[in-house]
């Protein structure tokens, strides 16, 4: 008799929820993709900056150790799906306000094991000969990486199918379905969709979903912004990050720079950002005359309060796994693999992994009391 195939259901096609489909889908699993776009990481993901990296983060936290493991998790894909990374660029260059706090910031990196490495002035000037105001000492990473999430998603959700999973774009999830406390399906519109495993990975759009479920997962989110500037040919070879600047140039030329955002009234506006953006790239940087903005768009990351990604089953409802969190393509690969491992090969990822992964999920996630089939209705 051949063995039952759980069917897995994947809310989201954004970074996190394209790397768990792929996982599940290599695996052998009968894995669904859903998503209310168009297209593999057309939300958040689609507004991310694109840095792979573990320098952001701070020695000696929780993150920190989850963000080296991320990492390398991104040689392993990268062996498994090379052309996913034909585009991607390597390097970061970063300085702080003075020589000395660059040089204790490349210490504490390296202190940790870190290959990070300080370059003096006219060294800097050889790898990035358009910078304008040219800090005297700058810490180098080579190992991270530069690269279009919206493209890597879209590689990932293709791979999948070729393994046998499938999607279904334009499908907007409006609730979850359970019988006696168990998920039993998800409904788009007036559809139901049979699931025996549900996996919600919609970043910020985990919300309305556990909020009908009676799920208070602590989730909040925090804007950033992403400013593309049109640009006609290659200026910037590295990933570029200091006091005013976080800027890095895309494989068509065009440029992005990320900064955080606070809503305040028109004033703050994105487009007027963007554009005293500009003023600050030409001080920093020799741009050509026809550079100019092209878009500014906020994404909505989604956090918690200890800065790290949940991950594994709500314990009150059977065979609903919550997987969120920022940041969410350093995060992907790894998340992803270890979601396949626990959906199929019950491995628990907090129980295994040495970096706290949602070690709180069970305290942080209080449900309400359910009894019955539960029946939500879509608004």
């Amino acid at each position: 008799m051949a063995q039952h195939r759980p069917r897995i259901v994947v809310i989201g096609a954004g970074i996190i929820g394209s790397a768990i489909s792929y996982n599940l889908a290599i695996r052998g699993a009968d894995v669904l993709l859903m998503d209310q776009g168009q297209m593999p990481g057309s939300g958040v993901t689609g507004k991310a900056f694109g840095w792979v990296n573990v320098i952001n983060g701070t020695p000696g936290d929780n993150s920190y150790a989850l963000w080296r493991e991320a990492v390398a998790e991104f040689r392993n894909l990268k062996d498994a799906l090379p052309t996913a990374f034909s585009r991607a660029r390597s390097g970061t260059l970063l300085w702080k306000a003075t020589a000395q706090e660059t040089e204790q910031f490349a210490e504490l990196h390296r202190s940790a094991g870190e290959n990070v490495e300080l370059l003096q002035r006219s060294a800097l000037l050889e790898l990035e000969p358009r910078l304008r105001e040219v800090p005297d000492l700058a810490a180098f990473s080579p190992n991270d990486l530069a690269l279009d999430p919206m493209r890597l998603a879209g590689d990932l959700v293709a791979a999948a199918i070729a393994a046998g999973g499938s999607t279904r774009f334009g499908a907007a999830v409006c609730a979850i379905d359970t019988i006696n406390g168990k998920v039993s399906g998800v409904r788009v519109g007036d559809e139901i969709i049979a699931a025996d495993v549900v996996v919600v990975a919609a970043g910020a759009g985990v919300l309305p979903l556990t909020d009908r479920l009676g799920v208070q997962t602590g989730l909040t989110t925090s804007p950033a912004l992403l400013l593309r500037y049109a640009c006609n040919r290659p200026i910037i070879n590295y990933i570029l990050r200091g006091p005013r600047l976080e800027i890095r140039q895309a494989s068509d030329s065009t440029l992005l720079v990320a900064k955080s955002y606070v809503e305040n009234g028109d004033e703050n506006g994105p487009r007027l950002i963007g554009e005293k953006m500009l003023t600050v790239m030409k001080d920093e940087l020799d741009l050509p005359d026809e550079v100019e903005l092209k878009s500014a768009e906020i994404g909505d990351r989604p956090i918690f309060a200890d800065g790290l990604p949940r991950l594994g089953f709500l314990q009150e409802i059977g065979s609903l796994y919550l997987a969120v969190g920022h940041p969410g393509v350093i995060l992907a690969p790894l998340i992803g693999r270890m979601t396949a491992e626990e959906l199929l090969e019950g491995r628990n990822a907090n129980s295994t992994h040495s970096p706290l992964i949602g070690g709180s999920l069970p305290s942080s996630c209080r449900l309400s009391a359910q009894s019955g089939r539960t029946e939500q209705t879509c608004s």
